[in-house]
């Protein structure tokens, strides 16, 4: 039943239904209709006016994946085993793709073994941890030269997939079965990897790859390699923007989240 302009009479009260001139109001859903409000500036519309032309393509450069390559190094470095004299032999762990590292035993006689090499493949856009829309995210940070709290605003961050491949390389199996399960235990069952830009950034393992005897030929031991395919779920930041006491916005940097 379509509904015009007019009043209905409902158990004694009166409701008046108004529509602009030309508008009929039919019997879609509410969904389909856009609400005026939307036709009204805004202080939050301002707010995004001035974010958006304030953004510069250098403001949104955040190094967030150099940082993260670091982070997850740094969180492979404290790996260590028990050589056969039972002492505690710390490991190495190096940015190297599974081709350099090959490489770099073939040409250095030097290269002590066991060593753990990490390199980034892709990275992709998590539509599940994703907005929707493109909202405000209203923090507060505490300034400690003005001993009060400062309100800062961003748009929401983009969340991420950021996939690396680990990879063990041994001699012996006993050194390899110690460093699986040291390797192991930091994916309870996600590992943290805080950076200064998050400190909920999260890895877990997807797919492990038993390669076996990798080619070294110009090595007379035999070479055993694992590789770990890892996924860093994180999020790249977006500029921030603080309001003064005036209402005014200026950019804000800041070291963490």
């Amino acid at each position: 039943m379509a509904i015009n302009p007019g009043s209905v009479n409902l158990s004694g009260s009166t409701v008046k239904y108004t529509a602009e001139p030309g508008v009929f109001l039919g019997t879609s859903a509410i969904e389909e209709y856009t609400s005026r409000n939307r036709r009204w500036d805004t202080r939050e519309g301002d707010i995004r006016k001035l974010m958006y032309k304030m953004t510069s393509t250098e403001s949104t450069i955040s190094h967030l994946y150099k940082d993260s390559l670091r982070a997850m190094i740094a969180s492979f470095n404290d790996v260590s085993y028990i050589n056969s004299e039972d002492k505690l032999i710390d490991i190495k762990c190096i940015h190297a793709n599974a081709e350099r590292a090959i490489a770099k035993l073939k040409e250095e006689n030097n290269t002590i073994l066991p060593i753990l090499s990490i390199a980034q493949t892709v990275s992709d856009n998590d539509q599940q941890r994703q907005k929707n829309e493109s909202l405000l995210v209203n923090e507060k940070y505490w300034d400690k030269e003005k001993n009060r709290a400062i309100r800062v605003l961003s748009f929401a961050p983009r969340a991420v997939n950021i996939k690396y491949s680990l990879h063990i390389w041994s001699k012996y199996m006993a050194n390899m079965d110690q460093i699986l399960e040291q390797v192991r235990l930091k994916f309870n069952p996600e590992m943290q990897v805080p950076t200064k830009y998050s400190t909920i950034a999260k890895a877990f393992i997807e797919t492990e790859e038993d390669v076996g005897n990798p080619d070294a030929a110009d090595k007379t031991d035999r070479i055993l390699k694992k590789t770990l395919h890892i996924t860093l779920r994180t999020y790249i930041p977006s500029p921030k923007f603080l309001i003064t006491s005036t209402g005014k916005i200026e950019r804000f940097k800041v070291e963490t989240l």
